[in-house]
């Protein structure tokens, strides 16, 4: 019995109880509270469709853009407490898309598109209508949607274009235009509207702790991005970087370079890996003709990395006429559009942005020598002792004051040292353009030793074949790139008084 039929009837029986009296005051209200009964009245929705989600077996919806069916899954029947007294339970059904349930759908929105195609109301019956076209009835604009019942009955409307006078759709059901704002507009579109476009988040880094009374807490820790690969068409030769903790910044550059990272693009490229969204699907299949046809056959940029202990690969194209690109994730089956600058920062970086400027900077607390050889046979050596600065040191950082002699044994002043160690790390990368070098008998060699034993550093300064005013530096071997020949010997001029221990000029 439906609601509205039942509660008439209640009313009835109340009439009947309270007799005559009752009924002729209510039969002498005043007008106005009449032509409020008339409003309500006429605010009472017309039911197009009228039926429960659990005797759907299944729902076509057909449009210029897609054709497709929804499917009911497994039901599953749940009771309130309300209800348990009574012994009755509700029926709820889930949705999926028949074909795409490989595919990580949202479930809930598919289903509650799903609900509103089996209780569809009017609030405007517009009768029926020759020109269906000019409520988008019609053609391209209209969606038919069939509702296939268990009795093997069925239910099919058309949905057309947003009403002008009033809030919802045209509904073209068994001849009669109707207004409703019931139907989901979800439904309009394609099955990839429904597939979730949350890619991937990288879990964070945990750390537990017990205290002396056995309580434990987790702290989370940086992130750290241990390995990461970028390539494409966009980059000359591939860029590898390596999480290294004996850095200052703790990231090197194994390729095509050897260089400390730890930029601010760098940082930022970090915080964009962490976790990717999409704005929306462009197709699902991983197809060749696919990956041509979105830029993905030969990537604009491609990042193979592992950040916290995952791994993860993405790949992106250039960007397209909306200014969006489209993406590849791991084996994820699926193409995304994703908004240009979400990936900017490593979809267009270049190797000068992700690397520091100089081509190397150790810690002067923490070089016990410097080796300083000019032209092969010319030897500037400078030993450095060190003590704790009890003043000046704290619990998270511990300074030292520096103590420094040449190779002779001579005392070096630490101010005129410290001049000289500067003028040594400044001297900055112009370009990491290939190029060719006389590494048989360098310009000028640079050796850093350290306190805590590890294996020294060593930066060499070549001739440049055909450019007299570069040096290549290599750094432990590898090319690292091209700096000032007028830095390099402005160094060397001032070694000879720097070891005599007199100031740079």
């Amino acid at each position: 019995m439906k609601k509205n039929l039942r509660y008439l009837i209640i009313m009835l029986a109340v009439l009947v109880v309270l007799g005559g009296g009752a009924a002729a005051l209510l039969l002498t209200q005043p007008q106005e509270e009449t032509e409020e009964v008339s409003s309500a009245s006429s605010a009472v929705m017309e039911p197009v469709i009228d039926r429960e989600s659990s005797e759907v077996s299944s729902i076509q919806v057909k449009n210029s853009k897609a054709d497709f069916q929804l499917l009911p899954l497994e039901q599953e029947t749940t009771t309130s407490s309300e209800e348990e007294s009574s012994s009755s339970s509700v029926t709820s059904v889930q949705f999926t898309i028949d074909g795409y349930q490989g595919f990580d759908l949202d479930t809930a929105q598919i289903t509650g598109a799903a609900n509103t195609v089996t209780a569809i109301n009017a609030s405007k019956n517009l009768g029926e209508q020759e020109d269906l076209e000019q409520f988008g009835l019609t053609g391209d604009s209209a969606t038919e949607v069939t509702v296939n019942y268990t009795d093997g009955t069925s239910d099919t409307f058309t949905v057309g274009n947003e009403a002008g006078e009033s809030a919802g759709r045209y509904i073209l059901k068994d001849g009669v235009v109707y207004i409703s704002s019931s139907f989901s507009g979800a439904l309009l579109g394609t099955p990839l509207d429904f597939i979730k476009t949350d890619i991937y988040t990288v879990a964070n880094r945990v750390e537990e702790t017990v205290d002396s009374e056995g309580s434990s807490s987790q702290t989370t820790l940086n992130d750290v991005l241990y390995h990461m690969e970028l390539s494409g068409t966009h980059l000359d030769k591939p860029i590898v970087i390596d999480y290294d903790e004996s850095k200052v910044s703790s990231y090197l550059i194994k390729e095509p370079v050897i260089a400390e990272s730890g930029t601010n693009q760098f940082t930022e490229i970090i915080t964009a890996l962490k976790s990717l969204s999409a704005s929306s699907v462009a197709a699902v299949g991983r197809t060749q003709e696919n990956l041509e046809k979105y830029g993905l056959a030969e990537p604009y940029t491609k990042v193979v990395f592992n950040m916290n202990g995952e791994d993860h690969t993405l790949a992106v194209s250039d960007t397209n006429d909306e200014g969006n690109r489209y993406l590849i994730a791991d084996d994820d089956d699926v193409i995304y559009v994703v908004a240009a600058d979400t990936v900017a920062s490593w979809a267009e970086a270049e190797l000068m942005d992700l690397r520091m400027s100089y081509v190397w900077l150790p810690n002067i607390d923490s070089v016990s020598a410097v080796t300083l050889t000019v032209e092969g046979d010319m030897t500037y050596r400078f030993e450095a002792t060190r003590v704790v600065n009890e003043e000046k040191s704290t619990e998270d950082q511990t300074k030292y004051d520096l103590t420094i002699t040449n190779a002779d044994g001579n005392s070096v002043d630490y101010e005129n040292y410290q001049d000289l160690y500067q003028a040594a790390l400044s001297m900055a990368v112009l370009s990491t353009d290939e190029a060719t070098y006389d590494q048989g008998t360098p310009t000028l060699e640079i050796t850093y030793e350290y306190f805590d034993g590890s294996e020294p550093d060593v930066i060499t300064y070549c001739a440049v074949e055909g450019q007299d005013e570069r040096c290549a530096a290599l750094l432990n071997g590898g090319y690292s790139g091209l700096v000032r020949r007028s830095e390099v010997n402005n160094l060397i001029e001032n070694l000879k008084a720097v070891y005599n221990n007199e100031a740079i000029s």
